[in-house]
Formats: structure tokens, sequence, C-alpha cells
């Protein structure tokens, strides 16, 4: 399932019209509608911003082959859940990028723990 495809779903489940999501999002119907029918793919940071709205993981959003691009106009690329980087980086970068969003997930799941215990008390 494409990108436009399951935001299509998302929207319609919801009952909005692209234009409310426009302009929950702070962005323009006609960029949505075209990330929505797969003319056009969303920056990074929308992508976050659409995940956000739609309480799902970036990554529930992309398809097995989705290209995001990124604000400094190069592509990140997602196929099956492993991450690429079609800018010709150094795969030293890439480890690192990993390494970082890994050590992320542990921070929040922390922040998860801890936020747990104080609603406890």
């Amino acid at each position: 399932m494409t990108l436009g495809t399951k935001l299509n779903k998302l929207r319609t489940g919801r009952h909005l019209t692209q234009v409310q999501i426009a302009e929950k999002l702070h962005i323009s119907q006609n960029a949505y509608n075209k990330w929505e029918s797969d003319k056009a793919k969303p920056a990074m940071e929308n992508l976050m911003k659409i995940a956000d709205f739609f309480e799902t993981d970036v990554y529930d959003l992309l398809d097995e082959k989705s290209i995001v691009q990124t604000n400094n106009d190069k592509s990140i690329g997602y196929i099956e859940g492993e991450v690429t980087i079609n800018n010709n980086t150094s795969e030293e970068l890439l480890e690192s990028i990993i390494k970082n969003q890994q050590d992320i997930a542990r921070l929040v799941e922390t922040q998860t723990k801890l936020i747990e215990n104080l609603l406890k008390k």
C-alpha cells in the first residue's frame, strides 16, 4: 500500500477533508493532495507531523519502497524496514544514524517507564 493510499484511508476514516487535514498540519491543501495522490512525497518534517496527527508511527506510513524528501533535497529510502541513503553517503554515517535511532528508542522507552512510575505515585 502506498503512502498516498494510507493517507487517504486515515483521513477518510476520520471523516475529514483534505482542507481540514492541511489546516491542521499548517500546509497547503494542494501539497496534501499531491501526497495523497502519490504525485509527491512529504519532507521528513511533514511526515512526522502526519504521523503525530494520525497517532501512528512514521514507518507505518511508509510503503515498502517509499522515498521521503529531506529538507536538504537528499533522499532517504525505506526498503522493507531497512534504511538506505541514496546520496552516496558513507557507511559509517549510515551506521551512526542507525545507532542514534536505537539510542533514541531506548531513551523513549526509559522516559515512558519513568512517566508510568510517576503516575503510579
